[in-house]
């Protein structure tokens, strides 16, 4: 997958130098890092389009599109800031809304409890670059009807034992990803149980297969069905961080026990729309 490339500017070339090389090498982070202490290459570089996200001193003025990660504690400009190297390499894949992926995180999910049409265009995007599979459970979907399979969820409720190759067999091209567009009544997901589920995401990981649900409200048969998933994004605008809806949601899933049981993973929609609707997961 393509590399994060990362401009650092700062006016002491040692610190810059180590830095750069310090997210050079660091694997937590994945990352292509470039450094200079000339103020005016650096920006004809931003101008250029060079670099995804910025690394600056605290005092650095800048007031550009890309974002930022500050070097220091003086919250004082815009962007989000850190003081050690682990932090800026964190903080830089914070400003971006991207993961460090995780080896065994395989099946992901898509869910907001506040719905806006971006939700599914998030979960077709990631799909789509990081080259997974899109499995559609949006209860009125955005595809036309020759695109939908609801006999893909007789199979999952019969545990066909052939269910692979009849889902990789019966994919759809559609909106730049490749899987199962949905069915064409939402109603169906809720015929199969938490049991049927739990067999079919069995079989993905026996297959080794990477794939991403775009979950609808009313789609999931058991608030534990969260729980089966290895990751699920929660595509959001800032605003809804303090709103009544998303508070309620996290305090139903803690209630229940579900908070804990993956990991939720909060996506700004203005940060994923700003570059360009960029979903790689590094």
């Amino acid at each position: 997958m393509k590399d994060i490339s990362i401009g650092i500017y700062h006016k002491d070339h040692q610190y810059g130098k180590r830095l750069m090389e310090y997210l050079n090498h660091q694997k937590d982070f994945p990352m292509t890092a470039s450094f200079t202490s000339d103020e005016e290459m650096f920006f004809k570089q931003e101008q250029e389009g060079d670099f995804e996200c910025l690394v600056l001193a605290e005092e650095t003025d800048y007031h550009g599109d890309f974002p930022v990660c500050r070097i220091g504690a003086n919250e004082s400009m815009g962007g989000m800031y850190c003081q050690s190297a682990k932090e800026i390499a964190a903080g830089i894949y914070h400003c971006l809304n991207v993961s460090p992926q995780i080896e065994n995180e395989r099946i992901l999910g898509v869910y907001s409890p506040i719905p806006r049409l971006e939700i599914s265009a998030f979960a077709r995007n990631m799909a789509a670059s990081n080259e997974w599979i899109y499995f559609g459970m949006q209860p009125y979907g955005h595809f036309e009807e020759d695109e939908t399979d609801d006999l893909l969820l007789f199979y999952i409720k019969e545990h066909k034992e052939d269910i692979i190759e009849y889902f990789m067999k019966h994919q759809k091209k559609f909106d730049g990803c490749v899987g199962f567009a949905g069915v064409s009544c939402y109603l169906d997901y809720r015929e199969l149980s938490m049991q049927d589920y739990e067999w079919f995401f069995e079989k993905l990981r026996e297959a080794g297969i990477y794939i991403i649900f775009d979950i609808g409200i009313a789609s999931p048969p058991d608030l534990k069905f969260f729980g089966l998933f290895d990751r699920i994004f929660l595509p959001l605008m800032r605003q809804d961080l303090g709103c009544m809806e998303y508070k309620k949601f996290q305090k139903q899933m803690r209630k229940h026990g579900v908070w804990k049981l993956t990991n939720w993973e909060e996506v700004m929609l203005e940060s994923w729309k700003n570059k360009g609707g960029r979903g790689q997961w590094p």
